[in-house]
């Protein structure tokens, strides 16, 4: 069940990221910056789920992303080599500037998160 429900949401996670990148396609003044960085922080933290629940780990709907963030790297150290404070930073939006390099950010992380756990 939990390797169904893994895949599930790993798959969600991918469609999540093909949304903010499609975003990035349009001309650079029609970009809107917070949809790239909301779909992309929603991938992240699909992935980060879908990671978890392949390895045995219970997830409570209540998880903030700093939450699994630091279940990931109680399993693997590699969740150690990035910098998710942008990320993190997402949860108060008031810190948060969303512009070009913000929305970037957002996907590399993403990216980088789907490469460790493993997707595509």
């Amino acid at each position: 069940m939990n390797n169904l429900k893994s895949h599930t949401i790993l798959e969600e996670a991918d469609d999540m990221l093909d949304m903010a990148k499609e975003e990035l396609c349009r001309p650079e003044e029609d970009v809107v910056h917070y949809n790239v960085c909301k779909h992309a922080y929603k991938a992240i933290e699909k992935y980060m789920t879908g990671y978890l629940l392949q390895n045995g780990v219970h997830i409570q709907q209540s998880n903030h992303i700093k939450d699994l963030l630091n279940q990931c790297r109680a399993l693997d150290s590699k969740f150690n080599q990035l910098n998710y404070d942008p990320v993190i930073s997402a949860e108060d939006p008031e810190k948060l500037m969303m512009n070009m390099h913000t929305a970037k950010t957002f996907i590399f992380l993403a990216e980088k998160t789907r490469d460790y756990v493993g997707q595509k």
